[in-house]
């Protein structure tokens, strides 16, 4: 049985791609290819991102979760957007310093306009189809690619890209060039800094090759910083769906050029938004949604 053509989370599991990257770049595809119809540009980037890393967000942490698939399919647009802000204000109460970096990807919901809203909930259902909660609820699957990155790679023109000075790593690139340099194991509270981090791929691949290895990426330290403040979102909410851990720190700048400015910005940035989170539990106002997802 199916509800609005989307099979359960058990049939969605059993059809998705047995690679994780396969599966990856078949979630990127898709968003793309409805975005593309029914917007017919990437003006919009940040909301098909944003609601791409909030459905990813929204993922039960392990395979075996609740299917939160029967709470999203049923929505109406505005409905969606009450549900990606309860899964913004959830990630904002445990990691208000990622939420406060990832604000590209959801400042939008604030107060969205009517064409910004229009469609997402047969965006959402296609992701869902598609097999994104089963895709983040599996750490290995989901470490396997940089499902955002490969997005924003698809979205943004090579023109685009180009124009920024953007080249992005291939995940198998990424992966091989992890494995050399993590033959030697590094202590746990080690610090692994990527200075043009894109959407954070080549963290990514050193998370996934220390898990390979019996470690615990939570254990280290990890600091990504890109020039690109929708980059530097992505980093925001992959840093959790990598299992990444408390000690992550995201910059905005030219890290080769004032990398000790760039820190001092980071630790008065943390503050502040604890302050903020303090003052204001929640970040957004929610009406026909609970004020956070459930855990």
């Amino acid at each position: 049985m199916t509800l609005y053509g989307i099979a359960p989370a058990a049939f969605r599991r059993v059809m998705a791609p047995e690679n994780g990257r396969d599966h990856a770049r078949e979630i990127a595809a898709v968003a793309r290819t409805w975005w593309l119809e029914n917007r017919g540009g990437s003006s919009d980037l940040p909301i098909a991102l944003g609601t791409l890393a909030a459905l990813a967000l929204a993922a039960p942490p392990t395979v075996h979760g609740p299917d939160y698939g029967d709470l999203l399919i049923p929505l109406d647009d505005e409905q969606l957007v009450d549900a990606l802000r309860s899964v913004w204000n959830s990630y904002w109460h445990r990691r208000p310093e990622l939420v406060d970096v990832a604000r590209p990807l959801h400042g939008w919901l604030e107060d969205p306009s009517d064409g910004q809203v229009c469609g997402l909930s047969d965006y959402a259902r296609v992701l869902i189809r598609a097999g994104v909660l089963e895709y983040v609820s599996d750490v290995r699957r989901c470490e396997a690619d940089d499902i955002l990155g490969l997005l924003v790679q698809q979205m943004r023109s090579y023109e685009a890209r180009q124009k920024q000075g953007q080249f992005f790593t291939p995940a198998i690139a990424a992966d091989a060039v992890a494995e050399v340099i993590l033959t030697d194991r590094f202590p746990p509270g080690t610090q692994f800094l990527e200075p043009c981090a894109g959407t954070g791929t080549m963290i990514r691949a050193a998370a996934a090759t220390l898990r390979f290895q019996g470690l615990e990426p939570a254990s280290y330290r990890w600091w990504m910083n890109d020039l690109d403040e929708v980059n530097t979102a992505c980093c925001g909410a992959s840093s959790a769906l990598w299992r990444l851990g408390p000690n992550v720190t995201i910059t905005q700048g030219n890290a080769l050029h004032s990398p000790s400015e760039l820190e001092q910005s980071a630790q008065e940035r943390r503050s502040r938004v604890i302050e903020e989170r303090r003052r204001s539990p929640l970040l957004y106002a929610t009406r026909t949604r609970w004020a956070r997802w459930p855990a």
